[in-house]
């Protein structure tokens, strides 16, 4: 099935040649909503447990709604992080300014677990927590360049920022656990 799709793919797209050109034909395909999947299944590893009967299920569904949204997610923290970056550089951002590019999927896919009720403090790198705590990027930013606008009126920089259940940064190796 496969190398007969790719041999009419193939003779779809090779032309005659018309007096010494190459002619191209150009394929056009169009998807609909219809096309994609609605939700996907992973098979998670099952876990070695100690001292305790039954572990996390083995089964995970997602759907594409949620998909969409912890892309999304992460891809505002990337574009929040290497603004950040560019600022940090351009001295704008004062003192430390631990940066969590590169992370997003660890503060994303945590938040996703937990509940909003849930009590959060991370170590060095809190960018990512805070935005996803509910923070929005404004203030993030207003904190890091030492704004009164900012999630802790300026004065808490890159790694003391807090909101509702969420205590910031930690500065001692492990502190959080």
């Amino acid at each position: 099935m496969h190398k007969m799709l790719l041999a009419a793919l193939s003779r779809v797209l090779q032309a005659p040649a018309v007096s010494g050109k190459v002619a191209f034909r150009v394929m056009v395909a169009s998807r609909n909503y219809g096309d994609f999947a609605s939700e996907a299944t992973f098979e998670i590893k099952k876990c070695d447990l100690h001292r305790l009967e039954e572990g996390p299920g083995t089964t995970a569904v997602m759907t594409r709604e949620e998909g969409l949204h912890y892309y999304k997610t992460m891809q505002t923290i990337r574009r929040m992080e290497l603004k950040s970056d560019q600022l940090y550089k351009q001295k704008i951002i004062r003192g430390f300014c631990h940066l969590y590019d590169g992370q997003e999927a660890c503060c994303v896919g945590l938040e996703a677990a937990i509940k909003p009720t849930d009590h959060v403090i991370t170590a060095y790198r809190a960018h990512g927590f805070t935005y996803t705590r509910g923070v929005p990027v404004r203030e993030i930013l207003a904190e890091l360049t030492g704004r009164k606008g900012g999630c802790a009126k300026g004065k808490g920089g890159s790694m003391h920022m807090y909101t509702k259940n969420f205590y910031g940064g930690n500065g001692i190796v492990g502190a959080q656990v």
